[in-house]
């Protein structure tokens, strides 16, 4: 049995119905990071790690040795539908649209953008995302391959499309020793992943100390 510590988590909501432009926009405005040619997909997880690398707290214990591993169950349908549709009108592709359409291209852009240089994952899944990423980053925190991960899950409920983003660690002795109630299983965030907007953070921020999940299946 093993257990990871929750150092951060960060979520962007934004309606379904958000335009590729202003997302851009936003993303741009807030963030500086070229954003042409990206999908809305790919921009939502940039603002959602760029938020959560910047929180105060983070800045001063982000280690340099990171990992990246990311859930969805789907990729940008938007752009798949344009790409579908000119395939069906025998037109031309654009380059990045088709690379975009690949399932890790938004781990290529994190990676180059808050240089991420571990083990880089991409899963397809439509159940348990942060239980599948997180026991993929324990066995590469377990070995030393990395000395955090980063965690990046997207949803899309009630019409809100939501990317969540977290920074998690191996749990220390010191910690687990002090440990004062069990520890919660990852299943449980994958449950409160699906409650919507403010179920996630209102359970994690107000925890006093580490934020302690255990692995299993």
């Amino acid at each position: 049995m093993s257990y990871l510590t929750i150092v951060a988590h960060q979520m962007v909501n934004l309606p379904a119905g958000m335009v590729d432009k202003e997302l851009r926009s936003l993303v741009k405005q807030e963030t500086g990071l070229p954003v042409r040619r990206i999908d809305n997909f790919t921009l939502l997880s940039l603002l959602s790690v760029y938020r959560l690398v910047n929180q105060q707290s983070v800045k001063k214990t982000l280690s340099k040795h990171l990992s990246l591993y990311s859930v969805a169950e789907y990729l940008s349908i938007d752009l798949f539908q344009s790409v579908i549709t000119d395939l069906q009108n025998n037109e031309s592709i654009r380059p990045f649209d088709f690379i975009a359409t690949v399932g890790n291209a938004a781990n290529f852009y994190l990676a180059k953008e808050f240089s991420i240089k571990g083990p880089n994952v991409f899963v397809g899944a439509s159940d348990l995302p942060f239980l599948k990423a997180s026991l993929l980053a324990d066995v590469d925190l377990e070995v030393g391959h990395c000395e955090q991960a980063i965690i990046v899950i997207w949803t899309q409920i009630n019409n809100q499309r939501q990317c969540h983003a977290f920074i998690v660690e191996q749990t220390s002795k010191q910690d687990l020793s002090n440990l004062t109630k069990t520890a919660i299983e990852t299943r449980k965030i994958d449950e409160l992943l699906l409650q919507g907007e403010n179920t996630l953070t209102s359970c994690i921020r107000p925890c006093i100390g580490p934020y302690i999940v255990e692995c299993k299946l």
